[in-house]
């Protein structure tokens, strides 16, 4: 029965990715010297053989789609959640993990976990689940336009559409980028990887609104967040620059190669002979084919730029 009722939505996870980048990618800090950037293709050049990158912070994303089932389908995780007291009405939308591939050292949740803690605990990045809060591709498309036309205005836009607040104020005075505003990205949660599995078998769920996430086996996240929430608190602003932890270009090729080294082993010698951005560009090439991980980066250039 619970098969029978499942609404899935007409988009790929692919879609959400675009859609996503999208909007991050068009950001301009008006008065810092930054970037955030995708760096997940070997073809995505985005500089120039002479640019300069002062220092740089990672943050790695799982593009996921949200799936539902009306409260009365007799799913087991809906179940799970009326033990832990957690809301089903309307409908509670749910992702699956991905299963590991023949190829994978691992499965892709716990690879996702796994650069989470070590990015966490040096403070230097991050890694979440991303998925939107709609299920229809139509729906989904309007407000991604509406935000791209509309958010990008000097002045503040009056109208009355569901997914568009009324007042837009997305800059302060000092320059400060206020992403938690964000209509289209606040119709996105952030969630970030749990704990380690054994097992693909396991559910992320929530509600239309993007609270109450709980992951199946039934523990409940604390703290579920908006994307566009999360992206405000990882840039962690202050005096419109970000006070988080940016490494240093030249530091930053130990926490690479530790992290290459853990996922796919030692850099070949042509490898080795690659600049520091381009290896980064390489690892980020390589998440992407085999686990589907997208890597963006928040890039500061020096100040004389």
């Amino acid at each position: 029965m619970a098969k029978s009722n499942k609404i899935i939505p007409d988009f790929t996870e692919d879609m959400v990715a675009f859609m996503v980048q999208l909007m991050l990618t068009i950001l301009r800090f008006p008065r810092a010297p930054l970037a955030m950037i995708p760096l997940s293709k070997k073809e995505e050049r985005i500089f120039g053989a002479d640019v300069k990158i002062e220092s740089l912070s990672p943050l790695y994303i799982q593009f996921k789609r949200s799936f539902a089932y009306p409260d009365f389908t007799r799913a087991k995780f809906l179940k799970e959640r009326k033990n832990l007291k957690l809301n089903n009405s309307p409908r509670v939308l749910f992702f699956e993990l991905r299963k590991k591939d023949k190829t994978h050292k691992d499965y892709q949740h716990n690879i996702l976990l796994d650069l989470r803690t070590k990015l966490k605990n040096n403070g230097t990045g991050d890694a979440i689940y991303a998925a939107p809060l709609f299920l229809n591709r139509s729906a989904y498309l309007l407000a991604v336009h509406l935000s791209s036309l509309l958010n990008w205005r000097p002045w503040n836009i009056f109208i009355n559409h569901p997914f568009i607040e009324t007042e837009f104020n997305l800059y302060t005075q000092n320059g400060e980028i206020k992403f938690n505003k964000f209509p289209i990205l606040n119709e996105h949660i952030a969630i970030p990887p749990y704990q380690k599995v054994t097992t693909y078998k396991h559910k992320y769920s929530y509600l239309e609104t993007g609270e109450e996430t709980c992951f199946h086996s039934p523990v409940m996240v604390e703290g579920p967040k908006s994307l566009g929430q999360f992206i405000y608190d990882f840039l962690g602003f202050h005096g419109g620059k970000p006070s988080a932890q940016l490494m240093n270009i030249e530091e930053s090729l130990k926490m690479l190669t530790e992290l290459h080294n853990e996922y796919f082993g030692a850099f070949t010698e042509e490898e080795n002979n690659l600049s520091i951005i381009d290896k980064w560009i390489l690892l980020g090439s390589k998440l992407k084919l085999e686990y589907d991980i997208e890597q963006y980066m928040l890039i500061k250039f020096p100040d004389d730029l």
